[in-house]
């Protein structure tokens, strides 16, 4: 069996566990997928790859997911991806918090894998309405 050759989703997380099921959930679903531990390691990645989904784990070493996300929108504003906070965070402020700095949707972890691709798939369908004001 060959590599995905759909769309491309990163996932940012800096548990490794999490980014193995991240990658197996996402290339389940017939898309290409890229793991990466980091926020920094995001923006290096967008110098070269464009991807439509940017699963981004909320707490992060060094610059967590929100400010990641910030920088994503502000760093690459031609970038025509969602991107969805994987976290077990889920008050009022950080919905609000997420949203504010550039995301568009919230995976609640556990991930389950029918939930998290039909998010996928619900945000590559609504591509012309991802690029957020910033």
């Amino acid at each position: 069996m060959g590599a995905a050759q759909g769309p491309l989703v990163v996932g940012v997380d800096d548990d490794g566990k999490s980014l193995v099921l991240l990658k197996r959930i996402v290339e389940s679903g017939g898309y290409r997928f890229i793991g990466v531990s980091s926020g920094h390691e995001l923006l290096s990645v967008l110098k070269t790859e464009r991807p439509r989904v940017i699963l981004m784990d909320v707490m992060l070493p060094q610059m967590n997911g929100f400010e990641a996300s910030l920088r994503v929108r502000t760093g690459f504003p031609q970038l025509p991806a969602a991107v969805i906070y994987v976290t077990a965070r889920q008050s009022e402020e950080d919905l609000r918090g997420g949203i504010a700095a550039g995301g568009n949707d919230f995976v609640l972890k556990p991930v389950n894998r029918e939930k998290l691709l039909s998010r996928i798939e619900k945000w590559l369908g609504k591509a012309h309405l991802i690029k957020t004001a910033v």
